[in-house]
């Protein structure tokens, strides 16, 4: 139900804005060749599939937060999904592509 998801494309709201710090962190390490800090941004099950990180960049387009679940998509067309851990937002799933007969296809980790 669209009640219970935030969904955010240029205004407010406090775990859109920290979801939108934690997209853009990652964004900027992968797309400044940073792998390091890239892969540090990932959960840890996604840090499994991360030997390089080849994430398109571009900028946070809309937000859509669920609870501790949340998709970013971007300028880029890239599609990124995040969970909220312990120690904040972390992407569980970056250069996520939707495939038909499945949801989405992710370079690293996934949904």
């Amino acid at each position: 139900m669209l009640a219970t998801a935030v969904v955010v494309s240029g205004c407010g709201s406090s775990s859109a804005d920290v979801v939108r710090g934690a997209a853009e962190e990652f964004l900027a390490a992968a797309s400044s060749g940073d792998g390091e800090r890239a892969c540090s941004l990932l959960t840890e099950r996604a840090r499994a599939d991360c030997s390089s990180v080849d994430i398109p960049g571009g900028t946070v387009e809309e937000i859509a937060v669920w609870g501790d679940a949340a998709q970013v998509r971007t300028s880029s067309g890239d599609t990124l999904f995040l969970r909220e851990m312990s120690s904040g937002w972390r992407v569980s799933g970056a250069g996520c592509e939707t495939v038909p007969d499945r949801p989405y296809d992710c370079e690293v980790g996934g949904p």
